[in-house]
């Protein structure tokens, strides 16, 4: 049993990781802005601490006498994007923690990171991809590989830093109001169901459970290579739009309404603005891309263990838990 650091706590991933980490016996210690907003998480036995990750002092007070971090807090792509704010967040956040895990001898920083920046159409497998000749200058995508290329750097300098990368997250969470934030995949899959979203931009999501997304990123901390990259997605053959996605989501909730594909290339700017800089950035990078192959037997499952569940099993949890909410 160990002490664990995480912060994003409160977020879809953070939270299942500290719950992942609750039931199997370590102590976990989570950097909260407001402990009100996080009293699901001490319900289930995790030590909150008052701070901000974009606050150096507080990330170090609070990491004191943990033995590894898990760091998972993050500004997500949205409508409006301020590139300060994002900078502050995804550079200066992921810097503290790495500052504080040399600071005190963690034994491991293990940091979620996105897949945005990568060149996908190369034969390779995806954790050997390089990262793009010319990456979406979008705000979210800028920072997080900025706060990528720290995280390596630091590695290729001796700190045992490692990076996990998850694809379109979703599914149940301890922390409802933030599994269900207007930037999460699980409110679009929602208003989807509720028939409040008729079409999506068309481009490749790489789905994946919350939950197995915990998992990978736990394995990582256990069984990682300090400077090894993970992707934690979900199946090869689950590799979907999000409409298709969103009518999965539909068949399995027994509603009838449907979600159509929108090419980037002739949206209207009334939808444009809607989906905002980095969905758009996504879909344009994609549009004429022809991502290799991918297949189950990759470096993550092989180090890690790493079996996601289908989309199918995936949707049918999310489903079962927001009818136990009362969203449907």
């Amino acid at each position: 049993m160990s002490t664990v650091f995480v912060t994003g706590g409160t977020g879809l991933a953070g939270a299942n990781v500290c719950r992942q980490l609750v039931e199997r016996g370590d102590d976990v210690r989570a950097l909260v802005r407001n402990p009100d907003d996080a009293t699901a998480l001490s319900a289930i036995g995790v030590e909150l601490v008052q701070g901000d990750i974009t606050d150096a002092d507080d990330v170090l007070r609070a990491a004191k006498g943990c033995e590894a971090a898990i760091h998972s807090a993050a500004l997500l792509g949205g409508a409006s994007q301020n590139l300060a704010d994002f900078q502050t967040v995804n550079v200066d956040g992921t810097t503290n923690v790495l500052d504080a895990g040399r600071a005190h001898g963690m034994r491991r920083v293990v940091a979620l990171s996105t897949s945005t920046f990568f060149d996908l159409t190369l034969p390779v497998q995806r954790e050997e991809a390089p990262v793009l000749a010319t990456p979406p200058e979008d705000p979210y995508t800028v920072t997080k590989l900025a706060a990528y290329r720290e995280a390596h750097r630091r590695a290729e300098v001796g700190d045992d830093v490692l990076t996990c990368h998850p694809g379109a997250i979703y599914g149940p969470s301890p922390v409802v109001a933030r599994a269900l934030h207007p930037t999460s995949f699980n409110r679009v899959l929602l208003s989807a169901i509720r028939g409040k979203i008729t079409a999506y931009l068309r481009f490749p999501v790489t789905w994946v459970a919350a939950s197995d997304v915990a998992s990978g990123a736990i394995a990582a901390l256990d069984r990682g290579v300090p400077g090894a990259r993970y992707w934690l997605v979900g199946r090869p053959e689950d590799e979907l739009s999000t409409a298709e996605g969103c009518n999965i989501a539909c068949e399995i909730a027994g509603v009838d309404h449907r979600v159509t594909d929108i090419d980037h290339r002739v949206a209207s700017p009334e939808q444009l603005e809607f989906f905002g800089p980095t969905l758009y950035a996504i879909a344009e990078a994609s549009a004429d891309q022809v991502r290799a192959a991918r297949n189950a037997d990759n470096p993550t499952h092989t180090a890690l263990g790493y079996e996601p569940m289908s989309i199918g099993e995936g949707m049918q949890q999310l489903v079962d838990w927001l009818r136990d909410l009362g969203r449907l």
